[in-house]
């Protein structure tokens, strides 16, 4: 009888082996991507506050006329040490858009009325209003410097005495 048991056991086993040697084959699909590595964004360039009065503030009756401006304020922001390889960075700006001009202005939170914040490239080609891009080509050393321009403008005029405030968010990603 015991050897009966070992024979039936045995068989069921050799069975069980059989069994998994028929199996269906499996499909491992392996999936990535390869990105350009980031470039580090400038500590100057991190957050940045753009005095558009120059620290001196300006007169509500400089602002009076219909389509009137503060002088421009240029400023830059800068990315560096990018990898080998990374050939463009653009910028993304994003912020609440002035409904009369959201092209290129940013809608004033302070205290001050009639007036926006306009924002450009430093010649003026470019208006980067919320959700506008500009791309750079990455220099030989490894940067790229966006140049840019800023300045309170009010399209009707009767700007109020107060303070001036708009918050931009500038996005860089790599190529």
């Amino acid at each position: 009888m015991t050897r009966n048991f070992f024979l039936y056991l045995s068989l069921v086993m050799a069975s069980l082996i059989t069994t998994n040697a028929i199996a269906e084959p499996a499909t491992i699909n392996i999936e990535g991507r390869v990105i350009a590595s980031p470039c580090e964004v400038d500590s100057d360039s991190i957050t940045k506050t753009i005095a558009l009065d120059g620290g001196n503030n300006f007169e509500a009756k400089d602002l009076q006329e219909p389509e009137s401006a503060s002088e421009w304020v240029k400023f830059d922001l800068t990315v560096r040490d990018c990898p080998a390889g990374t050939s463009k960075s653009t910028i993304t700006f994003s912020g609440t858009a002035d409904e009369t001009h959201p092209e290129s202005m940013y809608v004033n939170t302070g205290t001050a009325k009639n007036v926006a914040v306009e924002l450009q490239s430093h010649d003026g080609l470019y208006m980067f209003g919320n959700g506008k891009t500009y791309q750079g080509s990455i220099l030989s050393d490894r940067t790229f410097v966006f140049r840019l321009r800023s300045r309170a403008f009010t399209s009707n005029g009767g700007v109020t005495p107060g303070t001036i405030q708009a918050v931009v968010t500038a996005n860089f990603t790599y190529q």
